[in-house]
Parts: C-alpha cells; structure tokens; sequence
C-alpha cells in the first residue's frame, strides 16, 4: 500500500525559502518547456533533492485529474512507488517511466521523464520532471528535459561565478577604500584606471583630473613606469617628490606590476605613503618621544625654581632655546619638559649627542643623505635627524662639540628652514623646535675660534641656565628620598631610611657629576643596604669621610677594607655560613667571595 505524503505548509515554506535561488534560475527554463506542450496534457515539474514539488507548471486538465501534482508533494518512491523522479532521486541520472511501469494505478496513464539538476561541486540539487498524457509522450522528452536540466546547472554556475567576482570585488573594494596609503592602478598601456580615496586626500586631486593620464606622466617620473611596464620590475620604498598643488612633497613609492596568464605586463598598482607619515611612524618605534615634564623636576630651591619660571615662559614660543649646565644637571629632562608645553609637543622630540658621532658622520645623521652620496650610502638614501624630527623638537645636546664644517650647515638650516640631504640638490622644507645644551662656556669657545659666532647668537635666543646639584643644597635630601623609593621598586627591596651621618654625607659632598652622580650613589647604596637603614658604610668612598668625625678621616682609607669583612661576616653569619646564599647576597660571584674570604683571613667554621 502506497501512502500520500504531503509536507506542511511551514514546511513547504522553509524548503522554498532554502531552494529560493534554484527556483529564481529554473523559473524561465520550465515556462520554456510548458510552451512546447502546453495543450497536450502536460506538467512540467521543479523538486528538490528529496522529491519535494517547489515548482510547477501544468494544464488544467492534468491537474484535476492528478491531485498529487501540487507544491508539497513528495514523489519518492517510498510515497509513489516506482515513478520518474522517485528514482532519479535514487539514481542521481536521466530516468523515463512510461504508462504502466508506474507502481501506482493512478499514474499508469502518464509518462514521467525526469533528470538530475546538479550544483557547482557536482551533488544533486533538485529534479526537473515533464509528466504528461503517455498517448502524447515523445521519444525525445527525456533529451529535451536533460538538455533543460544541463542549462539550468550552467546557469547556476555562472551566477555562482558571477557572484563570487562580485564578492572578490567588493573585498577588493574595501581593501582599497581601507587603506592609509595611497593606491593608483593602471592599465599595460600604463593608463590610470583607479585611485582610492586616500590617493585623492595626499595628491590634492578631484575624481575627474587623473582620468586618461599616463602614470610616468602623472608621477612627473617615466623611468619608474617603464621598470613596471617594460620589465616587469617591482619597486619598493623608492623616495618620490610630487607636485600637489600646494608645494612639493614626499613621498615614499612602490610598484608591482600585474602579470597575466602568459606571463605578460597587463597593469599595474602603486602605493604611495607620504614621507612624514613614515617618519612619524618611525619616530613612535624607536621611541622619539619626550616623557618629562616641569611637574617631574624635583626641587625647591631658588636657583632651580628660577630655571623653571624662565622655560614655562618661553615653552609656547618656537624661539631656539639655549640650555647651559654642567653634565648630568638634567638638561635634557629641562628638553623634553620644553617640548611637553610647547606648540609641536603632539609632534616627535629627537634627541642627538653631538659629542657621540664620529665627526665624519655626523653631517650624515643630522641632514641624511641620498642614495649614492658616499661610498657605503645605503640604497635609496636616508632621511636625518632633521627631518625626522619635523613638526616636532630636536635636542642638540653637547653642541659646543660639534665640527666647524657641520656648523656651518646647521647654520643655514636654521636661518632657512630647509634641510638638503648630501649629495642631494631638492631643499626638504621643515618645522622644527630646535633646543641646543653644552656644558661648555660657548661664548669661550666662540672667543677661541672653536665655535661659530653667527651660530652662537642663532642657538642662543632663550638662555636658560640649569644649575649645579652643589648650588641646590636644600634639594639633595628631596632627590634621596625620591631615588631610595625609584630603587628600592626597581630591586624590589623593602623601603629604606637613611641615618643622620649619611644624610649629613650626602648634604656636605660637592657633586661634581651633579643629579646623576647622586642617583648612582643612592642606588648603590640602597643594593648593599637590602632594606636596612642606609649608613655611612653604605655610600661610595668619596663620601664616607664627610661622615666621618676629622680624626677618623684620615684613617677612612684603610677602614673600607676593614668594613668590607665585618660585611662579611655579618653576611655569613646571618646565612649559617652557606657561601652561595652569603654571595647572592652580596651581589657577587661564589668565586669571588672565596677569594675575598682568603685576603681577609675569614676561616668558616667546621659544622
């Protein structure tokens, strides 16, 4: 016994709504195929993979005679017995079914041709039946719904590669419309055909201007098209000056061309990134930032405060600023705090010590070079301080060291505010913020010939002189407490204290290597001291003696031996006279200890 089996109607709307895309392509091929018989007492059938009718196209008369074709039936041969599409289902190929090859009574007077439609990856899709009157049906039925069911695939296929050259497109698209560099793609005849949007913001160009150029023309630079078009080259980092409309600018240029399949030049894309973008970016790694502000000088003596008043008055000018002070008075913290509140502070702060370049190199690291300016010049040049630090600050620190010839081009670039690589000829425009630091007297050194004049008076339009840690004697207790707290998290030791005679060591001492000299000697001091109270004992030997009372002053040489071995001792006593606990203790290497405890005559005790 054969059952009917109809799916429901939400059922019947989720198979539709899951097959809409075969049935908007199969649509057109089945009213072709109910026109050549229509009148004859046919239907033409669309179903899906399990048999299910989705579509269907039919005399009235076949209709009413057959209640089974309509939307929802399933025409499996588990509910129909043997028919047309019931096996195909089964087979997965062409099938007919003549008259009384049917199982079903009902279907005995109707031929059934059916064949398999099949999607992009071969599996079957669907089935496309025409059933009709058997006295009408045609040995060349079945070819004809074949040859449907073959078009219907080539359809699909089509529009699925239609559709997936839209998404790539559209990844393209996006890709493009994304990017922070300028793009601009051109045909093999090297016409443009596409710039994004970011081309058109860095080039100063509307959608219309670049429509029919030629690239090499376009870029003001034939040879570099030619190496794309004509070579097949690829071009990376290549530094370009363009016109845009409002001046010159840099750019930084790379090209690939575009190969076919018979390894043909058919096009081509460039990207071009502008040159202070790089820099900016460059500038962010390597870490050209200012850090410090005036709220980081520690201090709250006179001469400092003063120091201070006079740089928060000139910050928000970009007048040149001349910082004078002995070495490690903290004259480039005083830099960066000038950069922090001044007009480029958004901008890079690029600090050089003048004193710490090869004399030969240093034109070469403040004003960069061209590819080919010297022997070893790397390839496509290298831009220089200046320019990396432009709409920013450069620190010129130890100027007073630099090299008569290189004064002389720092001078015009501070008078013209252009930079010119060596062995280049194109002026790079620049803003800069220019401080300058020495620890030498320039005026001295301008009086020896040592030191241009006209330079001089350029630098030194804001004098601020940073003083001595030895003129700030109400500050030296305040950085202590504040280099014992920096140390003590660094080595990740508990707090220490300092007694009275160390502080009074501390206060009396003439700090010739000033603020830097005495953060070395309080970090010293806080490693020995692991967290105890910081003695006398525990500061550098140049310093122990103005704890000292002035008998026992002259004796202080000869005692550091001796406070080295009651160190000793007390080390290894506390550790139970474990060398390697009592070593890592005191910071030093189990040999050395053992060597230590031989000069000194330390005996361990037998356990």
């Amino acid at each position: 016994m054969i059952c009917t089996s109809r799916a429901s109607e939400y059922e019947i709307e989720i198979r539709i709504k899951a097959n809409r895309k075969l049935i908007k392509v199969a649509k057109p091929f089945l009213e072709r195929l109910f026109q050549l018989v229509k009148g004859s007492g046919f239907v033409v059938l669309l179903l899906d993979h399990e048999a299910c009718i989705l579509e269907l196209l039919g005399d009235q008369a076949i209709l009413d005679q057959n209640s089974n074709f309509q939307i929802g039936e399933f025409w499996g041969e588990e509910s129909k017995g043997t028919n047309a599409m019931g096996l195909v289902k089964i087979e997965e190929k062409p099938l007919q079914v003549f008259a009384t090859e049917h199982f079903s009574r009902m279907n005995h007077g109707i031929t059934c041709s059916g064949a398999p439609i099949r999607g992009e990856h071969g599996e079957m899709i669907g089935i496309l039946d025409v059933s009709g009157d058997y006295h009408h049906a045609h040995a060349h039925t079945l070819g004809m719904v074949v040859a449907a069911a073959e078009a219907i695939e080539n359809l699909l296929r089509l529009e699925s590669a239609n559709a997936e050259i839209v998404r790539a497109y559209n990844n393209v698209n996006a890709i493009l419309q994304s990017m922070s560099e300028g793009l601009i793609s051109f045909d093999e005849a090297g016409r443009i055909t596409k710039l994004n949007p970011v081309a058109y913001k860095i080039l100063h160009i509307n959608s219309e201007s670049y429509k029919g150029q030629m690239i090499g023309d376009f870029l003001k630079n034939s040879y570099i098209s030619a190496e794309m078009l004509n070579e097949g080259r690829t071009i990376i980092d290549r530094e370009i000056s363009l016109d845009i409309g409002c001046g010159q600018a840099r750019f930084l240029f790379s090209g690939q061309p575009i190969i076919d399949k018979n390894h043909e030049v058919c096009g081509g894309v460039v990207i071009l990134r502008e040159i202070k973008n790089v820099h900016r970016l460059v500038n962010k790694i390597v870490g050209a930032r200012a850090h410090f502000t005036f709220e980081d000088i520690i201090g709250q003596s006179a001469s400092l405060q003063q120091s201070i008043q006079v740089a928060k008055a000139v910050a928000d000018s970009m007048s040149s600023i001349y910082l004078q002070g002995e070495s490690g008075t903290g004259k480039e913290m005083f830099a960066q705090a000038l950069h922090n509140a001044s007009p480029v502070s958004h901008g890079p702060f690029v600090a050089i010590n003048c004193a710490a370049i090869p004399r030969d190199l240093i034109e070469s690291e403040l004003f960069g070079y061209e590819e080919g300016a010297f022997t070893g010049a790397k390839r496509g040049g290298r831009p220089g301080k200046f320019e990396l630090a432009n709409e920013g600050t450069i620190f010129l620190d130890e100027v007073g060291d630099m090299p008569l010839e290189t004064q002389v081009s720092l001078l015009r670039v501070l008078q013209e505010k252009q930079v010119v690589r060596i062995g280049g000829f194109k002026s790079i425009a620049v803003t800069i913020r220019v401080i300058a630091a020495t620890n030498r007297d320039l005026k001295e050194e301008v009086q020896r010939g040592n030191f241009r004049e006209d330079l001089y008076y350029r630098l030194n339009v804001i004098n601020i002189s940073v003083p001595p840690l030895r003129h700030r004697k109400g500050d030296i207790l305040l950085l202590v407490d504040y280099y014992i707290y920096k140390f003590s998290q660094m080595l990740q030791l508990p707090l220490c204290e300092l007694d009275r005679k160390a502080a009074e060591a501390l206060e009396n001492y003439a700090w010739p290597g000033n603020v830097r000299e005495l953060s070395n000697a309080i970090e010293r001091a806080v490693t020995i001291a692991k967290g105890r109270i910081i003695t006398i004992e525990h500061l550098p030997e140049s310093l122990q003696s103005l704890g000292e009372p002035p008998a026992k002053a002259k004796n202080n040489v000869s005692s550091m031996g001796e406070l080295e071995k009651k160190l000793i001792i007390e080390t290894l006593e506390k550790a139970s006279w474990n060398i390697t606990y009592c070593a890592s203790e005191l910071g030093i290497a189990r040999n050395t200890l053992y060597r230590k405890l031989k000069k000194y005559h330390i005996a361990i005790p037998n356990t």
